[in-house]
């Protein structure tokens, strides 16, 4: 689901800067090696510093985006790395060396958060780097025989790169939402990028499919009936087309000349009519029960004012609702509990529907009903037909930070979901 593009800004403001302080200091760097009052003849390795800094500085700098997936950044990280080590052999001092880890840090720093089209992909290209940096240093020995690294400077330059590295590379790991956490993934197995984009178009599929079954049982609907489509019944169908094409550009994140901007981000208001058209899809029989209470800022007593920032993000609320009622209607409950309560911090949801037959203790049931609802120890995801639902829901409330759960609590299977209220500047902009 595209709830928040990924905003690169801050990852080229930081590169900006380091190609900014790579060219001044290897400024003071050249001229220390090669005009001081010590300094010898002129060091070559310091010269082809400055000058390919300061190409960069002039053409890269500021233009970034324009440079994503491309060669030019990548290998200027690997040639500050090889200078570096090219110069602590020149000069017989290990002080370069150190300097040799900061194109490392800025380079997984880059992959992590900008080149990398996957996660994994970053991750390669991360490492890829440090082995190229590793490389250079066993090549320049060979090549010179020098010995002027000792014992103690190898142990401290071996302290001081794991160091910096695992900073980046760990605190990347906790930081990143699209990447599961790293010791989450030694327990429980690598979950790879690509399984997981994998696993969201198979849950939109499902959700697609879902939406439009409801549209069909109101079409079919009038058609036993044996009448035509009203003036409001006509409304209804062009709305449902267009939050049709909402979920579609929700998650592909394309834009065409045919959408309108309006929609993504609507008021509660507005997301209670799909809330009704979906009750009335699937929960419409006379023989069920269904109450409905909103509270909070939502709630029928409360200012208008107040209630016109209650926003949502609608693509991701109707997916919810669309699962949540879907599956209830095929447990065939008959009575029914939806409480909204639009807090501050967000959208809280309890839905409550009562289980047709209580066999079990009710810790005995909950874990059996997810069993065959989640089906986790039957089939594989592409091919169950069912217990995707939850699965979504959990998914797309994820992306946005907010959470999911179901329990038994007496008769009554409840769902409690929140999402999380969108920031200021989309309230400006819901329908």
């Amino acid at each position: 689901m595209v709830y928040a593009k990924k905003n690169f800004k801050q990852t080229h403001t930081l590169v900006n800067l380091y190609l900014s302080q790579s060219f001044f200091l290897s400024f003071a760097l050249f001229y220390a090696l090669n005009f001081l009052p010590s300094a010898g003849t002129l060091e070559f390795f310091s010269s082809t510093l400055l000058i390919a800094h300061y190409q960069f500085y002039i053409y890269a700098k500021g233009n970034l985006e324009s440079l994503s997936y491309r060669w030019e950044v990548p290998t200027f990280f690997v040639f500050q790395i090889f200078s570096f080590i090219g110069l602590s052999f020149s000069l017989q001092a290990s002080a370069p060396l150190f300097l040799a880890i900061l194109p490392c840090l800025a380079g997984m720093y880059y992959f992590l958060y900008q080149d990398g089209r996957t996660p994994a992909r970053a991750e390669r290209k991360s490492w890829t780097l440090i082995a190229i940096g590793l490389s250079s240093f066993f090549i320049f020995q060979g090549v010179r025989e020098s010995n002027f690294l000792n014992f103690q400077d190898g142990v401290v330059l071996t302290i001081f790169s794991l160091w910096c590295l695992g900073t980046v590379y760990f605190g990347s790991e906790f930081f990143l939402r699209q990447k599961k956490n790293l010791f989450q993934r030694l327990r429980a197995g690598k979950h790879s990028f690509e399984q997981e984009f994998s696993n969201k178009e198979r849950y939109f599929f499902h959700d697609i499919i879902n939406h439009t079954h409801g549209l069909g049982l109101f079409l079919s609907t009038k058609i036993a009936e044996n009448k035509g489509l009203g003036p409001l019944d006509t409304t209804r169908v062009a709305d449902e087309i267009k939050l049709f094409q909402t979920l579609i550009r929700d998650h592909f994140g394309y834009a065409h000349k045919d959408l309108g901007g309006e929609g993504e981000f609507v008021n509660f208001e507005f997301a209670k009519m799909g809330l009704f058209n979906l009750i009335e899809n699937f929960l419409s029989s006379e023989e069920i029960d269904c109450h409905l209470i909103f509270k909070g800022d939502i709630a029928s007593d409360f200012s208008y004012q107040e209630s016109k920032k209650a926003v949502v993000h609608y693509p991701t609320f109707h997916r919810v609702m669309n699962n949540l009622i879907k599956n209830i209607s095929e447990e065939g409950s008959k009575l029914i509990e939806f409480t909204f309560d639009y807090c501050p911090e967000g959208l809280y949801i309890n839905v409550k529907n009562k289980i047709l037959s209580l066999k079990e203790s009710d810790f005995q049931l909950e874990q059996e009903l997810e069993d065959i609802i989640l089906e986790s120890n039957v089939r594989k995801l592409g091919e169950r037909r069912s217990g995707l639902g939850l699965e979504s829901i959990q998914s797309l409330v994820t992306d946005i930070d907010g959470s999911f759960n179901f329990k038994v609590e007496g008769e009554y299977w409840v769902s409690e979901v929140f999402l999380p209220r969108p920031s200021e500047k989309h309230h400006k902009t819901a329908a």
